[in-house]
């Protein structure tokens, strides 16, 4: 490629991202277009695209603020985050933080929205894993193994901490129900996102599973769960409620291997 085209596409890419209007001049005008006219199309036309790209990333979102809003919200948020990447799977990565930051009188709880309605499309987008532990195969751990035992998760997996009931709102929306009364709680709660059989899931947490599944993903073994679930959970049922979370991480497919150290 010449260093001529290449900085003829750079000064249009300034133009569609509304970095410069440089490129006018490199677009003849007549008397039935102005150059700026001709432009027009590409530059609103690349809006456009975005808008409905955004709006399939965070169509909850959408649907909560109405579609012109919406269209309004992307706009301003294209003028802080214009597109970086070639792909435009990744445009709407900086919304949580562009909502953060936002003078929108519903901010923290639209950002949770957008929050939960992004972890979905990385779950999705995740990498797969070539291989699933199946329950049939802890028989083949030998019983003093267990509590040197190290859990390696799906690549899909993940947790949002939320303070607002933006999870249970989502799905209404999603089903076209009426959603609930938004609340926020003091404490958050934390969400489970995967993906299983190429569709996200998530549940939410208690406390002390949510610490298990976090201690087990940075590497804590068997024995390492059962201590540290002692904060909650009496030490006659700590092994049995450890094992039953083993038994239910396993049977949602979030882990790959298991290991014995």
């Amino acid at each position: 490629m010449s260093n001529e085209l290449r900085a003829l596409q750079q000064r249009f890419q300034d133009y569609l991202t509304g970095n410069s209007e440089q490129f006018e001049q490199d677009i003849v005008s007549t008397a039935d277009a102005l150059a700026e006219h001709r432009l027009g199309a590409y530059y609103n036309a690349y809006r456009i695209r975005l808008i409905d790209c955004l709006a399939t990333d965070f169509s909850g979102l959408q649907t909560e603020l109405g579609e012109e809003d919406f269209a309004l919200l992307v706009l301003d948020y294209l003028q802080r985050y214009p597109s970086q990447q070639p792909s435009v799977r990744w445009v709407g990565q900086h919304m949580v933080e562009f909502l953060q930051q936002s003078d929108h009188a519903d901010k923290d709880f639209l950002a949770e929205l957008a929050e939960f309605e992004w972890a979905q499309g990385l779950c999705f987008d995740a990498a797969d894993s070539s291989q699933i532990f199946r329950p049939e195969q802890m028989a083949e751990i030998a019983a003093e193994a267990w509590p040197l035992l190290q859990l390696q998760f799906h690549p899909s997996l993940r947790w949002l901490d939320l303070h607002w009931n933006a999870v249970p709102y989502w799905v209404a929306l999603d089903n076209k129900e009426p959603p609930p009364a938004k609340q926020q709680e003091q404490n958050p709660t934390r969400w489970l996102l995967w993906r299983q059989q190429m569709n996200p899931h998530w549940r939410s947490l208690d406390v002390a599973e949510a610490w298990a599944i976090q201690a087990a993903s940075e590497g804590a073994n068997f024995a390492e769960l059962c201590e540290g679930l002692l904060e909650w959970i009496g030490e006659e049922s700590v092994a049995l409620t450890a094992a039953g979370y083993l038994k239910q991480w396993i049977h949602d497919e979030l882990i790959v291997a298991v290991s014995t150290g």
